[in-house]
């Protein structure tokens, strides 16, 4: 039997409950290592992972680091340290898939993609809707020319985020970089320009923090690089989880509601049908195949660039109540 990839945990919260099972799903890798410092957040851990009660823990990412033999990490924590734990990982010569934000600034962005690239080491973000039958089936729809050009992007997500993380790092600036539109909202960001391809060139965002340190409500009207106009609102004090995606082209339209019942249209406004490709990977069965040369990223670090690309430049035009030019970077 070959070798299973060993894999460290840099955070055992809540979601990283689902980074356990997937892995060990795949039969190519296995966590061994553990870094939380928090004993309610293990307990949780154990209750749900088979057989991790038995791993060794460490307070300090660090020493997990240093002490363990190690394939790769999987980084769960606080956005504002991904940066240096995705750093630190690589210098130790570590394939790295991160949650979401990838980092909190464009600055660091740039640089742990060039680390990456100088240790010749996968880097990758979590971003689960990338390997989602519905948005592969757009994006490829749209490469293939069926909607024509694309003119307009619609995306909403409403979610209990005040109430749900009210007293948690999420709210606190200095750990989180930013509220629900760095959060949840940092999903949305990214399948956009996925999905359609395109590069936002310019943001006019509104947003209300609702007396907490970070944006809650945030509203983004959006100009495109090719001429294309898009509307994104990301909502944190709705009584529930909701999501919506329209994308309209010259030569048809995308309508998803709730991530149920995919419709498409033609030119004439007929609908087409679908058929949704038979995709079975997720983040870690493709960080997996892509440690092992099998495939390719499907969330490579640049998602995470233009992400905070946009993001800042949102945060900048709320800010200051005009519209922003966003960074453009090669």
């Amino acid at each position: 039997m070959a070798k299973k990839l060993r894999i460290g945990f840099i955070g055992a919260g809540g979601i990283a409950i689902g980074h356990y099972l997937r892995l060990h799903e795949t039969k190519k890798a296995e966590v061994v290592a553990l870094n939380e410092p928090s004993e309610q957040s293990l307990t949780r851990f154990y209750q749900h992972c088979a057989g991790s009660e038995s791993l060794p823990v460490y307070d300090d990412y660090k020493e997990m680091l240093a002490n363990e033999k190690l394939d790769g990490v999987v980084i769960q924590s606080p956005h504002t340290v991904h940066f240096e734990q995705i750093m630190a990982s690589l210098d130790q010569g570590l394939h790295v898939l991160t949650e979401k934000p990838m980092v909190c600034t464009i600055k660091h962005a740039h640089k742990v993609i060039e680390k990456a690239k100088t240790a010749d080491r996968v880097l990758m973000i979590s971003y689960q809707r990338h390997f989602d039958p519905q948005f592969r089936y757009m994006r490829e729809q749209i490469q293939k020319g069926k909607l024509g050009v694309v003119q307009y992007v619609q995306a909403l997500q409403s979610q209990e985020w005040l109430r749900a993380v009210k007293g948690t790092w999420r709210q606190q600036i200095a750990q989180s970089g930013g509220g629900q539109l760095n959060d949840s909202g940092s999903h949305l960001v990214d399948i956009i320009m996925w999905v359609t391809g395109m590069t936002v060139s310019e943001v006019f965002a509104k947003s209300d923090n609702f007396d907490t340190e970070v944006d809650i409500n945030s509203t983004l009207t959006m100009s495109f690089e090719n001429g294309a106009l898009g509307s994104m609102s990301i909502i944190g004090n709705a009584p529930s989880w909701y999501e919506d995606h329209s994308i309209v082209g010259s030569e048809g339209a995308f309508y998803l509601r709730q991530g149920i019942g995919l419709i498409q249209l033609d030119a004439g406004g007929k609908p087409v049908s679908v058929k949704l490709p038979n995709y079975k990977k997720n983040p870690d069965s493709n960080f997996v195949d892509a440690i092992l040369g099998k495939d390719e990223p499907q969330t490579p670090p640049e998602c995470g660039l233009r992400t905070i690309e946009v993001t800042e430049a949102a945060w900048k035009s709320a800010a200051s109540g005009k519209p922003v030019r966003v960074s453009k970077t090669k």
